[in-house]
């Protein structure tokens, strides 16, 4: 068999090293077509949007702080805060009776509990959920964008 093989290299030389030749530039055509055309988005999530994460971070005390802070408001039997990126999701539970007004004030007073720097750099979303009549509901969702002072509220 390796005659034959030594053969059919011998013959075919010229087109060989033409077809190894093309080979090797289609594999560097498709390499610089993948760098040129396909980031690395998928390394980082938020790019360089969060440079300056490092000045402005709610650190792991801060957020128990804020959670504690949350729960013990009135109507309110338990929090959740999560932080991704620059958003901060609050998962209020708020007890059965509690009108939406109250819940729009609560999240006011919530608003209270984070430092400038923090109401400045993140933008908050405020869940509430609420279980009425034995189904668990989302009566009020409020959203403070980080240059506004106000929250917005989505009332179902």
């Amino acid at each position: 068999m390796l005659p034959k093989i030594k053969k059919f290299m011998k013959k075919y030389k010229k087109q060989i090293i033409i077809g190894v030749v093309i080979l090797v530039i289609l594999i560097v055509f498709l390499i610089l077509f993948k760098s040129l055309f396909y980031s690395d988005s998928e390394k980082a999530t938020y790019g360089v949007r969060l440079m300056d994460i490092e000045q402005n971070e709610l650190t792991d005390d801060d957020k128990k702080e804020f959670q504690s802070k949350i729960s013990s408001l009135a109507g309110i039997s338990k929090a959740e805060v999560n932080v991704k990126g620059r958003l901060i999701k609050v998962f209020a539970t708020f007890e059965e009776g509690v009108s939406t007004d109250d819940i729009k004030a609560r999240f006011n007073e919530m608003t209270g509990f984070l430092s400038e720097k923090v109401k400045g750099y993140y933008d908050v979303t405020f869940y509430a959920i609420q279980s009425q009549n034995g189904e668990t509901k989302y009566p009020v969702i409020g959203y403070k964008h980080k240059s506004k002072t106000d929250i917005s509220f989505d009332v179902v």
